[in-house]
């Protein structure tokens, strides 16, 4: 092979392993912002289901609300395993209420997103269909999957 030949597989080598350090670069997270977007979007999990509980207690709960708050609630709900990424647990420079055991038990915590995530459609699907009783009936699963992971995965507030 000539020089030329080789040269030419060296620079494309460099190049692309330059190319993958610096796409390293780039995926490094600011863990402060990480978990000041985890937090708000948990705010407004926590805020569509206070409206749900509100509405559920008016003797004539607005469908429409319950729509609009349990669709809020499978979106994000859907989103919430992925708010939780490497680096960003407890810490001295800001903030949160994430437990170590989230990253420790990566397969539980999983499990716990992923009942979250289901709770959350089927909250949404009852809403969808105008049916308030299977409304009512699947807001305590959705409590329960928001509790299986409070109670495991999350530093209560004292």
């Amino acid at each position: 092979m000539s020089g030329f030949g080789r040269n030419l597989r060296w620079a494309m080598a460099l190049s692309v392993g330059l190319a993958v350090a610096g796409g390293g670069a780039i995926a490094k997270i600011d863990a402060k912002k990480a978990v000041a977007d985890r937090q708000a979007n948990f705010k407004q999990i926590g805020g569509a289901f206070k409206a749900i509980s509100d509405q559920l207690k008016s003797p004539t709960p607005d469908m429409a609300v319950l729509e609009a708050s349990a669709a809020k609630m499978a979106s994000l709900g859907g989103q919430a395993d992925a708010w939780f990424p490497k680096g960003t647990g407890p810490s001295k420079t800001y903030k949160t209420a994430a437990k170590p055991e989230i990253w420790k038990d990566a397969a539980g915590f999983a499990a716990a997103a992923a009942a979250l995530k289901t709770e959350t459609a089927k909250l949404s699907e009852a809403a969808n269909s105008g049916n308030l009783d299977a409304f009512k009936a699947q807001v305590r699963p959705v409590g329960m999957a928001c509790k299986g992971c409070h109670d495991k995965y999350r530093v209560n507030p004292a």
